[in-house]
């Protein structure tokens, strides 16, 4: 119980750094939700000075594809947070970040955590336009286990992501990634036929981004597979400045955890998300 507690104060001390988000393009009735505004911001930047990067969540459920019990059953969370270091002419940003991404056996005995991810990297994010947002990363992921045990899993690998905001309501993005090293020869090969190389999603949402609802395709490198993952937002209440959401999130196909990376899951989820994501990065 005290590890649940410390996980969901850290998330709320995230929180307080940026209560609002950012996005794309801003009309007038949105302007009090948005970064711009907020006082750690410049009255260019696109991005708060520290603030959260992904969604921030933490979740639990069980497994669809096999009986419910304490071994299909979990929880996941995610931290994440962004630095903004230098911000040019207001279009360009450069950015640190952070994401922590957790599965936890919490139903099981000792309550172990499956995996861990680790994933520090370095953005350029480059408003072209009101609706078009280009970005660019060299990011880093493992799940900090020792070469011993034979379950080390690290990966470097560039990034190019592309947000595009067409309507009032809707918001498309597109993620690439090339990874360049891994431990093992072998499983190098093989994780990019599980996970892929490439993301592709597309969220609809109210104006106010009181509700919000996301499907994200990952296609392997073959496309002889798809991992999908469908997400839906509620924030509880109709203040602007309330960021706890109640969140479901579906999970199917490979590449969950880098551990068990090329075996098969389908899980379903329902916990709380502390903001929309408008940067819609996944």
């Amino acid at each position: 119980m005290r590890k649940v507690l410390a996980i969901v104060f850290v998330m709320l001390c995230f929180a307080v750094s940026a209560k609002q988000t950012d996005s794309l393009s801003l009309n007038k009735k949105d302007k009090n939700l948005s970064t711009l505004n907020s006082p750690l911001s410049t009255p260019k930047s696109q991005y708060p000075v520290i603030g959260m990067w992904k969604q921030n969540y933490m979740v639990t459920g069980f497994a669809t594809n096999h009986p419910v019990s304490q071994y299909s059953s979990d929880i996941k969370f995610q931290l994440s947070l962004a630095l903004r270091l230098w911000n040019i002419n207001g279009k360009v940003d450069f950015l640190a970040t952070y994401s922590q991404r957790s599965v936890w056996d919490v139903y099981q005995k000792s309550c172990p955590f499956r995996e861990t991810a680790y994933n520090p990297g370095f953005w350029v994010a480059w408003q072209t336009s009101e609706k078009v947002r280009l970005l660019f990363a060299i990011e880093h992921e493992s799940n900090g286990i020792g070469l011993e045990s034979g379950q080390s899993r690290s990966f470097n690998y560039a990034t190019v992501a592309c947000l595009y905001e067409p309507t009032a309501h809707w918001r498309l993005g597109a993620r690439a990634w090339y990874g360049y090293f891994f431990h093992d020869e072998d499983i190098n090969q093989k994780y990019f036929r599980y996970r892929g190389v490439m993301q592709l999603w597309g969220t609809f949402h109210t104006l106010n981004d009181r509700f919000s609802v996301t499907a994200l395709v990952n296609p392997t490198v073959t496309f002889a597979r798809y991992n999908v993952q469908l997400e839906a937002s509620w924030r509880m209440a109709k203040r602007g400045d309330w960021l706890p959401c109640l969140f479901v999130q579906y999970n199917y196909g490979y590449g969950e955890t880098m551990i068990d990376y090329d075996k098969l899951h389908s899980k379903i989820r329902i916990g709380i998300s502390l903001m929309n994501n408008k940067l819609n990065l996944y």
